[in-house]
């Protein structure tokens, strides 16, 4: 039932774009974390835009995949709520970790969405905007 799946991807790639905010460094790291931790949330938030123009695009692994960055990302909130240790800065690496692997594992989707047949104009921009992609033959080398 490809309408059962489209509303269903479409409220996750909804909640996707929202709670993909910029992760927060603390003090004590420097600019290197800040500057690090930004850079995979706004290449994830340009595919996520380009994913928005048909979210039935977005393969299972891609949604999996932004599940977990969720669950991540909560997990890091709540233990920045109640710590300051070292355990920090694992769940920072882990977030980290969780926004490279939603990346690769949404690029190919928003990919063959990049290079529909005659894609509406908002959509060229867009992927325009994205900069370069994992290619899933670097991922098999890995």
């Amino acid at each position: 039932m490809p309408g059962l799946k489209t509303l269903t991807l479409l409220p996750a790639l909804f909640m996707a774009m929202l709670l993909c905010a910029p992760l927060h460094a603390r003090a004590d790291d420097g600019d290197d974390a800040e500057v690090r931790s930004k850079v995979p949330n706004a290449q994830l938030q340009k595919e996520l835009a380009v994913l928005q123009f048909k979210p039935e695009a977005a393969s299972e692994a891609c949604v999996e995949a932004l599940k977990e960055l969720h669950k991540t990302q909560a997990l890091l909130e709540e233990e920045q709520k109640h710590s300051n240790d070292q355990d920090l800065a694992v769940a920072q690496d882990v977030l980290e970790s969780d926004f490279e692997n939603s990346i690769e594992m949404c690029a190919p989707d928003v990919r063959n969405l990049c290079e529909t047949p005659n894609p509406d104009v908002k959509l060229v921009q867009t992927c325009e905007k994205l900069g370069g992609l994992p290619d899933t033959a670097d991922r098999a080398a890995d």
